[in-house]
């Protein structure tokens, strides 16, 4: 199931480095990130939307945005598309009017920087487009 793309991680200063992403198997879903050092460091999780995931996580900690469109501000994951299609695919939505499109992207296509965002912007998308309430700090 050997599936490579490459990808560009960009910082706030427009610096960019190339990165890929290697889809490596299911049952657990796992992924192999290799950066342009030749650093390899690979993911586990339930669906490789959620291995992207950990992986965005750790080149945020370095201030780094990977430029893909599982990062796009303006996507979100069903249950059943992500149990149908490993959490490959998502939908767009339109955040003006907060309907969810049936346009799907693969999420490790490429996306303009422009348009990515941290985990934590898109989680603050996600609870827009559902009219949700920022949770409070559980802190």
């Amino acid at each position: 199931m050997t599936t490579v793309s490459t990808l560009v991680a960009q910082n706030r200063s427009g610096a960019t480095e190339s990165v890929q992403v290697e889809l490596l198997g299911t049952h657990p879903h796992r992924i192999a990130c290799t950066r342009e050092s030749g650093i390899r460091k690979e993911f586990e999780a339930g669906n490789f939307f959620r291995c992207l995931s950990l992986f965005r996580e750790e080149l945020e900690k370095e201030g780094l945005l990977l430029c893909c469109q599982g990062a796009r501000l303006d996507i979100t994951l069903s249950g059943m598309q992500a149990q149908m299609s490993d959490g490959l695919y998502a939908y767009t939505f339109d955040p003006r009017n907060r309907t969810v499109n049936q346009t799907e992207v693969y999420i490790l296509d490429p996306a303009p920087c422009s348009e990515v965002g941290t985990l934590e912007e898109q989680r603050q998308a996600i609870y827009a487009l559902h009219g949700l309430p920022e949770p409070k700090d559980q802190r």
